[in-house]
């Protein structure tokens, strides 16, 4: 009996993290099933205001992804072919662009586009009037493309340098045109990722909330995730709320579906190693191309960016430091990110656990436990935060726990993301050290201690860092919870903005982006860096 409880001493650790998992979801699932019955679902067929809800949530969420995977294409071969000052900093700054909060975001986009913006001032004193173009579909596509053309930027860069150099060598020797480079050698590897790319940035847009609510700018520019924050906290329809998010939860699955059939993996074959200087770099033509796709790219992720900073240093600089309801509102964003990346973690550690010790003996289980990751991504965070809400409103006082929900949620939406990070380095590691580590009995705490946590602490570094700064910026779940006297950073700053305080909102935003880009590297350089 002993040596039982001692063999399956994983299973209480990795059964404690899969109900940690499955019970928000289950909660959420059936509180929203509770509301079947009060569901007209005529309404989806005959209230002109909910097709069009749900026409422009797929509409926003197409044109995005076309115009963003559109530009990245170009800007990741100009990436890919030219070497110039400033080429390593600009994909930095792509990287950073990926865990800047939504509403930072949206304020730099203010800063830039807005009615007093630097585009309107320069037109002014042209004599050229562009009026207000910000709020509606414009400012929401502009959002979208600053943090979505970085992303398939890097994936699909990373693709096009898996190019053979080889290969570049014989379109060389054959004198090839700077066409059929693209046709030949660049297009089949960047069709292998085009359309995942593509499934994930339209996945991305079509549940996007902070984007939209804030330059949504009406009914006319409301997607599913508004409408469903609307039915809540203004209107408290709570059977409305119930019907638009399974629509959502139905549409979600859909799109993870075709992602995964999308996303089929592709042998490459692989290289030799041999270095090789692209031979179509030296052609006019190509230079002035890749120059005009780089200046998109800077205007468009780098300007907002630049906005907020230098937005943030006003005249109202010392006098918003020292509001006490920021640091306590920073206060708030912070220990709800660290616990809820350190709680993320511990689910994924505890699935990739069971996971390895049931690929063996039960290998459906252990394919379960895999594409249970994925499965969170069908639930958005407002759907999941609505369930809660239902479940749990007739219980306790939801607001009074609303940090402690919050942390649950951006916890379990965060596990994607880690176990992305996690799986691969931790199964590879367990493949090369399992007999060792049964021959010298090294389990549990001493396998942790001496073997995972050295090898595997830069990927959990990195792991934490991305859930924890996604963590920071939420406004969705905290909108949802959130009340006047508990606020965090991004809730403050939105409020801040509703109410024309434009200067304290670009000090909180200068304030939010600092702390979110200090946490996200102190996670992973600090916690990550590897001892001597």
């Amino acid at each position: 009996m002993k040596l039982a409880v001692k063999h399956y001493h994983w299973f209480w650790l990795s059964g404690l993290a899969l109900l940690l998992v499955l019970l928000p979801f289950l909660t959420a699932l059936g509180a929203l099933g509770s509301y079947m019955g009060a569901i007209d679902w005529q309404l989806l067929r005959t209230d002109p205001y909910l097709r069009g809800v749900i026409w422009f949530s797929l509409w926003q969420a197409l044109l995005s992804t076309l115009i963003s995977v559109g530009l990245a294409v170009p800007l990741s071969r100009a990436l890919a072919r030219r070497h110039f000052p400033g080429r390593d900093l600009l994909l930095q700054i792509f990287s950073v662009a990926l865990v800047v909060p939504a509403i930072v975001a949206v304020f730099g986009l203010v800063v830039v586009h807005g009615r007093q913006g630097w585009v309107n001032g320069l037109l002014t004193s042209l004599d050229w009037s562009s009026g207000s173009y910000l709020y509606g579909l414009t400012g929401i596509l502009l959002a979208h493309v600053f943090f979505n053309l970085p992303l398939a930027t890097r994936i699909i860069l990373q693709r096009m340098q898996s190019v053979p150099p080889e290969s570049w060598r014989l379109a060389q020797q054959l004198g090839m045109s700077s066409w059929q480079h693209w046709r030949l050698l660049e297009w089949p590897h960047v069709r292998m990722v085009l359309a995942p790319v593509a499934a994930l940035v339209f996945a991305l847009c079509f549940t996007s909330f902070a984007v939209v609510m804030s330059l949504g700018g009406g009914p006319k520019a409301t997607t599913l995730e508004v409408a469903i924050y609307q039915a809540v906290r203004l209107d408290f329809d709570l059977p409305l709320a119930t019907q638009l998010s399974l629509v959502q939860l139905l549409l979600c699955g859909l799109i993870l579906w075709l992602g995964i059939r999308l996303g089929r993996p592709t042998v490459i074959n692989p290289s030799l190693g041999l270095k090789m200087t692209r031979p179509d770099t030296d052609q006019w033509l190509g230079k002035v191309i890749d120059s005009v796709f780089l200046l998109v790219g800077l205007l468009l992720v780098v300007l907002p960016l630049t906005g907020v900073i230098l937005a943030g240093f006003n005249d109202h600089w010392w006098q918003v430091l020292a509001d006490q309801q920021l640091w306590l509102a920073a206060w708030n964003s912070l220990w709800v990110a660290l616990s809820a990346a350190l709680l993320c973690l511990f689910m994924a550690w505890g699935l990739l656990l069971m996971r390895r010790h049931t690929q063996q003996r039960w290998p459906w289980m252990a394919a379960v436990i895999e594409s249970l990751g994925m499965v969170t991504l069908v639930v958005p965070a407002l759907v999941l935060g609505t369930g809660l809400f239902l479940a749990l409103r007739h219980w306790v006082d939801v607001f009074a726990i609303n940090l402690y929900l919050v942390m649950l949620v951006n916890s379990v939406l965060g596990l994607p993301f880690m176990l992305r990070v996690l799986t691969e380095p931790y199964m590879q590691l367990a493949q090369q050290h399992d007999r060792l580590c049964m021959s010298l009995n090294m389990q549990g705490w001493q396998r942790w201690r001496w073997l995972e946590w050295p090898v595997l602490r830069p990927a959990m570094s990195l792991g934490l860092a991305i859930v924890a700064a996604f963590s920071i910026g939420d406004l969705g779940v905290v909108a949802l919870f959130g009340t006047p006297d508990v606020k965090t950073l991004p809730l403050l700053m939105y409020q801040r903005l509703g109410s024309y305080q434009g200067a304290a909102a670009a000090v909180t935003a200068l304030v939010l982006l600092t702390l979110c880009l200090l946490v996200f590297v102190g996670l992973e350089k600090g916690v990550g860096r590897r001892r001597a």
